[in-house]
């Protein structure tokens, strides 16, 4: 497909995708390294001139863009490539022209060969202008990206545990936790946190600054949190964790309604600000209708779940009770059985009678006709008894464990 020596660097961590690399850009005298987002891949690109770096991005995170631009930094004049789901619609505010060409994932060998051959062989691609992309603007791509990545998230935990690590990598602290509004209660709760072990956090809003936080919807920015009278040193002192910035924010919904808590601990670089907190609570808006969505898709299966296991036990009940009557029936029928057979000695009693000679013909013929009738009757009788045992035991498909 492609023609031509050509060095190309890609930046992965999915193995999977190295059959659509090898099979879309390997050809002629084209030779492809892979490599590791860190220090192992930067000496990898310092040690050679490539012709072409390609870089995977897989989470809408701001390392994600430093990276792109540590990259651009080094090696200005190869050009860049991106293969992604994130950052197409923003692309040029983030990257600026940095970047020669976006792919769109799913990623395919047509794809692939497409973009990299016209950026090989088309002298105008391969130059880089830099423009640089607006802070405040890369923000708000951060922020759009978050919204459809866990807008797209089903399941409760992952998305907890996804927040944390984007909220964590957005804001470069140290720790961060959402606490979930619990109002029935008045408590807030967690199951995830950075650097946490427990696997459940609750406590009564009337408690530490997160709960001052989710009562009076203000935000708490603090360099100083142990002279703060809401702070809990005591969760400090139990996990020898020493607590020395803390910026905690309130998540509202739509309606302006409170639903949660963001607490970050410890900026890595200087300290907390109020940028910090404005971009903590755009992050808090956005996540708490994501948190809302799931919250809610969450009671609907507990519902659910509810009704069918109300109805589980409803049929096993009214199955039981069906099993007990059709037995307690054959009992009783067995029983008439049993009545039944004291009269199988009628016959022998009349022939006894009969041959005593106690009687004369008219007397006779009597207990004939007498005898007749019993076994007619006897005879009928007993077989729809033994016919209604016999189909009540083949309706009885229910055993009680």
């Amino acid at each position: 497909m492609l023609a031509g020596s050509s060095d190309i660097l890609i930046f992965t961590e999915n193995k999977e995708h190295h059959i659509i690399y090898n099979n879309g850009l390997s050809r002629g005298d084209t030779y492809i390294q892979f490599a590791h987002k860190d220090e192992t891949g930067f000496t990898k690109m310092g040690n050679h001139d490539f012709d072409l770096i390609i870089v995977e991005i897989n989470h809408p995170m701001i390392s994600e863009i430093s990276f792109i631009e540590q990259i651009y930094s080094l090696n200005p004049n190869v050009p860049i490539v991106i293969v992604s789901e994130y950052f197409n619609e923003t692309k040029n505010i983030v990257f600026g022209n940095k970047v020669s060409e976006y792919i769109s994932k799913p990623l395919t060998v047509e794809k692939l060969h497409n973009s990299v051959r016209d950026i090989l062989f088309d002298s105008e691609n391969k130059k880089n202008n830099n423009i640089d992309g607006i802070t405040d603007s890369k923000k708000l791509s951060i922020l759009f990206e978050m919204s459809k990545c866990l807008n797209s998230i089903t399941d409760f935990n992952t998305l907890l545990n996804t927040i944390i690590k984007l909220v964590t990598e957005a804001l470069e602290c140290d720790r961060a936790t959402l606490f979930v509004l619990d109002n029935s209660k008045s408590e807030l709760w967690s199951k995830v946190g950075t650097g946490l072990k427990i696997s459940e956090i609750r406590f009564p809003i009337s408690e530490g600054i997160a709960g001052e936080v989710a009562v009076s919807g203000k935000s708490i920015l603090t360099d100083n949190p142990y002279n703060h009278p809401k702070f809990n040193k005591e969760f400090d002192r139990k996990t020898g964790y020493k607590t020395s910035s803390l910026l905690c924010v309130p998540m509202k919904n739509l309606k302006g309604k409170i639903v949660g808590v963001f607490q970050v601990l410890n900026k890595k670089s200087e300290r907390f600000t109020r940028d910090d907190e404005i971009f903590l609570s755009a992050i808090g808006a956005t996540t708490a209708i994501a948190l809302e969505n799931i919250l809610f898709y969450e009671e609907k299966k507990r519902e659910t779940n509810d009704i069918k296991k109300l109805y589980d036990e409803l049929y096993t009940t009214q199955n039981m009770i069906e099993w007990e009557a059709k037995h307690s029936i054959i009992s009783e029928l067995r029983g008439f059985i049993q009545q039944l057979k004291k009269y199988d000695a009628v016959p022998t009693s009349i022939e006894k009678l009969k041959n005593s000679k106690k009687i004369d013909l008219t007397s006779s013929s009597v207990l004939d006709k007498i005898n007749s009738a019993h076994q007619k009757l006897y005879s009928r009788l007993g077989q729809y008894m033994n016919d209604l045992m016999n189909n009540l035991k083949s309706e009885d498909r229910f055993q009680p464990r």
